[in-house]
């Protein structure tokens, strides 16, 4: 939306009297054809935030909604369904802004909120279903990084395309909405739901990924247990490092280039590249961190608890240690390698908590993903407003800086230190809700006689730690 706007001098002066906001007088009738959809427009910082926060509206308030339609029909529909909303709101974005104005976009940004929603929900549900223990790291941060991957290349062509005299900015919305329709479509052709669905899947490969028996092989319909979520000491444990999770990724995301800007003097040119490369690092790290967690629970050199133990307090302590250490360097070379290191180890949450709600509960990992997701996308609200309180509009201030950095460095470290205090790396007893000893109402009371349909006893996949 950045390329949408137009940003003008302050010292200029529109003919409504008020003044503008960046560099350089633009004529006020320059590039404001009524009909031209290369057009920018004149949006006020207030309007613009407007926009992004329907946007945060709509995804956070239908994450729990997903999660449960996840739950209900698979991961595969609800994710061709987001695919596909969002290509053509995307393809469409052009008009939208042209014909309907801010009013037309926050509508627009809401309902990309709504259907993104279903994305890790979604995501969730089918790594349940289809990645075998053995494999459980290494395909979780295979998947998840991918987003990664995608915002780094979106950043440079959306930049290049914006920059672009004969492009302009609508091309990076046709280009990655077209891209939305494609996936949706290769994922309706390629994808199945489950196991058991596949066409082709020989009995080999489903005892392979079922061998754990931890989730329905055939669908079920199952009723969420949220008072067992609810009360669970596990989930909360990881909603709360995902909390503190995302309140961290949220300050590098939005308040490390401003830093940098004011404290280290990197210019924008050079503030887009040295904003890249952490997520470079994340991206390369994460791929580490799953082959690494997989080695480690195969060979069983550790338990699969003490894994996500492990990898969330390298992902939350190590990486607030070094992010403690970026506010104390004045070398920009320096302060980005460290900032690299830090942000590359936060990569150990994919095998840390972001999968344990997949280790506690694979029949309801969907639902569980969502209240989490929730909750951590309300708690990031709070990222702007202590960082505006504290810095306030002495962007200049290192000390207040490092009060910032030191406040959200304790949040990781604390917040890590409850999952590694409550987490559990086994199947909890309510993944089983719903099945015939709780249909008249009994509490579950363990799961030492229950079995799966493939006559495995599923008590070795709750008792593997």
């Amino acid at each position: 939306m950045v390329a949408m706007v137009r940003v003008q001098d302050p010292h200029c002066t529109l003919p409504d009297g008020t003044r503008n906001i960046s560099e350089g007088c633009v004529d006020p009738n320059a590039n404001i054809s009524r009909w031209n959809i290369y057009r920018t427009y004149d949006w006020h910082k207030s309007t613009q935030e407007m926009i992004t926060f329907s946007f945060f509206v709509g995804y956070t308030s239908m994450m729990i909604p997903m999660g449960l339609l996840a739950q209900k029909f698979g991961g595969k529909l609800p994710i061709m369904f987001a695919l596909a909303v969002n290509g053509v709101i995307s393809i469409c974005t052009p008009w939208i802004a042209l014909l309907g104005g801010w009013i037309a976009m926050s509508i627009s940004r809401l309902a990309l909120g709504m259907t993104q929603a279903a994305m890790y929900p979604s995501i969730h549900t089918l790594l349940a279903k289809w990645a075998p223990l053995r494999e459980r790291g290494r395909l979780s941060t295979y998947i998840y990084t991918g987003s990664q991957a995608g915002t780094i290349i979106a950043f440079q062509l959306s930049g290049l395309f914006a920059g672009s005299p004969i492009l302009g900015w609508p091309v990076s919305f046709w280009l990655f909405g077209s891209l939305s329709l494609l996936s949706c479509a290769l994922l309706g052709w390629l994808g199945v739901a489950s196991p058991h669905q596949h066409p082709s899947i020989t009995t080999e490969e489903l005892a392979y990924i079922m061998e754990d028996g931890a989730v329905d092989i055939v669908p079920k319909k199952r009723k969420t247990p949220w008072k067992h979520i609810l009360t669970s000491k596990p989930v909360w444990g990881l909603i709360v490092s995902h909390a503190g999770s995302a309140a961290s990724y949220l300050l590098i995301l939005t308040e490390i280039p401003l830093y940098m800007n004011h404290i280290l003097h990197v210019d924008l040119k050079r503030n887009g590249l040295y904003s890249s490369l952490p997520y470079i690092a994340l991206y390369l790290l994460a791929l580490v961190f799953g082959y690494a967690a997989d080695f480690a629970a195969n060979r069983k050199i550790m338990s699969v608890v003490n894994i996500r133990r492990t990898a969330n307090s390298i992902a939350m302590a190590g990486s607030g240690v070094f992010l403690f250490a970026f506010s104390f360097i004045n070398d920009t070379t320096w302060a980005v390698l460290v900032l690299m290191i830090a942000h590359g180890l936060h990569a150990g949450i994919h095998v840390g908590f972001h999968i344990n709600q997949i280790d506690l509960a694979p029949n309801f990992a969907g639902p569980v993903m969502a209240l989490g997701n929730m909750i951590a996308n309300l708690t990031s609200l709070l990222v702007p407003v202590i960082v505006s309180n504290i810095v306030r509009d002495d962007v200049t201030d290192h000390r207040k800086w490092q009060y910032v950095f030191m406040i959200f460095v304790a949040i990781m470290i604390i917040s890590n230190g409850i999952f590694v205090w409550f987490a559990k790396g086994t199947v909890q007893p309510w993944n089983f809700y719903g099945e015939d000893e709780t249909q008249n109402g009994k509490e579950l009371n363990g799961l030492e006689d229950r079995t799966t349909t493939n006559g495995k006893e599923t008590q070795r996949a709750v008792t593997r730690d």
